[in-house]
């Protein structure tokens, strides 16, 4: 009798790490800015054509005053039952904008119930980055930080007219890159530090949501991390007031920090520039590597990043550039 309910558990154990190593069952859901609900059907569908299984049940949009799709307790209350759910993989984000930071209490709240849970990959970015840094932070899993499910080529195929946020941007192959990882080269160093090579945990996402966090209760631990920040809809002179922000952290031991997109989305030459030399004169001034690559965030390509995962930068002294490589990732943490 103990050697059948052994054999039970064992087996039940082994058929769910197999889901979880298939990165295959899908949750999509919304805990900011309220979505076109029109779109879904579609979404659904192209992650279906996609191999990915995907279940509706924690979309429950009921417009909020301020344009969240439901109220805080609501969206808590969706998130945090997808993430205990455990036939679910990945969570999905269908859109982000405002409101996800109003979440924090309420995942705070249950931090212990979800340590206890089998890890989900979380996806997408932007106002996602509050709950990528509780993820992290707090739970020690690994998401991704990538496109949302209503905003990738697939979803808004390019019309070669009017330039669309991560229109040019297909859907990961996740299970690829939780098996094999993910390198990407051209990643420009632009100071003499930067030409080191090295290593530490990815973190970050939207600088705006970031910098909201500092000196909060909820402020993530940053010593001896890679950060990646990218923003939408700043001009250069408030970037410039916000990376002097950092520059005047009273604590602020990273390994180094890449600069993903800044600039608008369908910019001229000068605009290019000008953000850029923000970022290089902030490069000058701070004693730690910087990096720019400009294909992550709200532009129209997003390539996906592990957050709360180990990156290596290594730049080769016979190229401009260098590389940025990331392991992939275990069903357990």
């Amino acid at each position: 009798m103990i050697k059948e309910v052994i054999v039970i558990i064992v087996c039940i154990l082994f058929s769910h790490n197999l889901l979880a190593k298939n990165y295959e069952q899908v949750a999509l859901i919304a805990v900011s800015s309220q979505y076109d609900e029109t779109k879904i059907s579609k979404i659904k569908s192209t992650l279906e054509k996609a191999n990915y299984l995907v279940t509706t049940k924690y979309l429950n949009q009921v417009v909020s005053d301020f344009g969240y799709v439901n109220t805080d307790e609501e969206r808590a209350k969706n998130l945090i039952n997808a993430l205990k759910d455990k036939q679910i993989d990945i969570i999905w984000f269908v859109k982000g904008g405002g409101g996800g930071i109003n979440l924090l209490p309420y995942l705070y709240k249950v931090k212990n119930k979800l340590t206890i849970v089998n890890p989900k990959l979380v996806v997408g970015f932007s106002d996602v980055t509050a709950i990528h840094t509780f993820i992290n932070e707090e739970l020690g899993w690994k998401s991704m930080h990538g496109v949302v499910a209503s905003y990738n080529e697939e979803i808004i195929p390019n019309d070669g007219e009017k330039p669309i946020i991560n229109d040019l941007e297909p859907l990961p192959d996740i299970l690829s890159i939780t098996q094999n990882g993910i390198q990407y080269e051209n990643i420009e160093p632009l100071n003499k530090q930067a030409r080191k090579d090295i290593a530490g945990e990815l973190r970050g996402g939207n600088l705006t949501l970031i910098t909201s966090l500092f000196s909060t209760r909820f402020e993530p631990n940053l010593k001896n991390k890679v950060l990646i920040i990218e923003d939408v809809g700043v001009s250069f002179r408030q970037l410039d007031r916000t990376l002097h922000q950092l520059l005047y952290k009273k604590e602020f031991d990273i390994k180094g920090i890449i600069f993903g997109q800044f600039y608008p989305l369908d910019p001229r030459d000068e605009q290019r520039l000008m953000y850029k030399s923000v970022i290089k004169r902030f490069a000058e001034q701070v004693n730690k590597p910087v990096y720019y690559y400009p294909f992550i965030g709200h532009g129209r390509k997003n390539k996906p990043v592990l957050l709360g995962n180990n990156v290596t930068i290594k730049c080769d002294n016979k190229s401009a550039y260098c590389t940025l490589s990331q392991p992939g990732i275990t069903t357990k943490n």
